[in-house]
């Protein structure tokens, strides 16, 4: 199968970062977060990667190379003026001829995908959207599926004369067949929620639902992006992939309630370290007089006497002058 990664949006809602780095260039425990999704394809077999660029496309594909580095073929595709997630998808008309994966690369999954892959094409249905269950008090709750894994309700359209209350989330991972794509117009902004699956399910398509049992983060906001470097600090290293590969500590023995990771030429003095932290190579915490937990230090950067030193996240080669607050820490970029 192919896939294509979806990474051509302007991160508006972790803005003024995404001004200066690209939303799928942030990192998450110092690995860009579109990192995450290549490994996690390549890891269920899928080696041709589509990505989609716009917003500072150019740093992502300077950053990313041809795939080699990952094993896998990255391709490119730059959109002059951005089309929206339909519109993205769209231009993948030319390029399949089987069912194809699409995935947001400002999320994380860690789950069985041959499951879901293996639930596509046991349903025959057109499409299969990966989702979790979720309470309908949860404003992300816009789906309702029913018994059979149909999705009845999506954002105001319902298959039923009323709409249900919502039980699910769209996570954003979608397998397609090539036969939907007649859907959508050609060189024209279009969300395939809005403008393709809310048709469908008005229609007589049926959209089938994979529930996901397993761990999903998206790093829509910066609350969400605290959180989730905060809780894989706990949960990594994933089957797929690990992080800390690069400080040569090997997965058997990290010990997550006590995880203390630093790379190479790390200064730092005597001083109590309180996991969970890591600590990116050439990091220098000479002024501190402590350091953590959840503290998350990219390379390169030197803290100062009075630089935070708990919930905190500092991009690699920052200064510290960049600071993003959250209602869980702060983000130095």
């Amino acid at each position: 199968m192919k896939a294509l990664i979806l990474a051509a949006g302007f991160g508006t809602r972790m803005s003024p970062i995404t001004n200066i780095i690209p939303k799928p260039l942030i990192p998450v425990v110092n690995v860009p977060v579109i990192e995450y999704n290549i490994h996690f394809l390549k890891y269920h077999g899928v080696k041709e990667i589509f990505i989609n660029l716009h917003h500072n496309g150019s740093k992502i594909a300077k950053v990313l190379g041809t795939g080699k580095k990952y094993g896998v073929k990255l391709t490119y595709m730059h959109e002059k003026e951005i089309l929206g997630t339909g519109g993205a998808i769209g231009n993948m008309k030319e390029l399949v001829e089987e069912p194809f994966i699409v995935i947001n690369s400002d999320t994380i999954f860690d789950f069985d995908f041959d499951e879901m892959i293996s639930s596509h094409f046991c349903s025959g249905r057109k499409v299969t959207l990966g989702v979790v269950l979720s309470d309908s008090r949860d404003s992300r709750a816009v789906l309702t599926v029913d018994e059979k894994n149909i999705i009845v309700r999506m954002l105001e359209t319902s298959r039923y004369s009323t709409v249900p209350e919502g039980n699910a989330i769209f996570t954003g991972i979608h397998i397609i067949d090539p036969s939907v794509l007649d859907y959508i117009p050609n060189d024209v902004f279009v969300s395939i929620t809005n403008y393709v699956y809310q048709r469908m399910i008005g229609g007589e398509d049926i959209i089938n639902a994979f529930v996901i049992n397993g761990k999903w983060w998206d790093m829509g906001t910066p609350d969400d992006y605290i959180e989730c470097n905060f809780e894989l600090l706990k949960l990594l290293p994933f089957k797929y992939f690990n992080p800390y590969e690069k400080y040569k500590l090997k997965p058997e023995i990290i010990n997550n309630e006590s995880l203390v990771i630093m790379g190479d030429q790390v200064k730092i003095p005597a001083v109590p370290l309180l996991p969970p932290l890591i600590l990116g190579n050439g990091s220098d915490l000479e002024s501190l007089d402590h350091a953590g937990p959840n503290l998350i230090v990219g390379d390169k950067v030197k803290l100062k006497e009075k630089s935070d030193s708990v919930n905190a996240i500092y991009f690699s080669n920052s200064d510290g002058s960049r600071i993003l607050f959250g209602k869980k820490g702060k983000i130095f970029y």
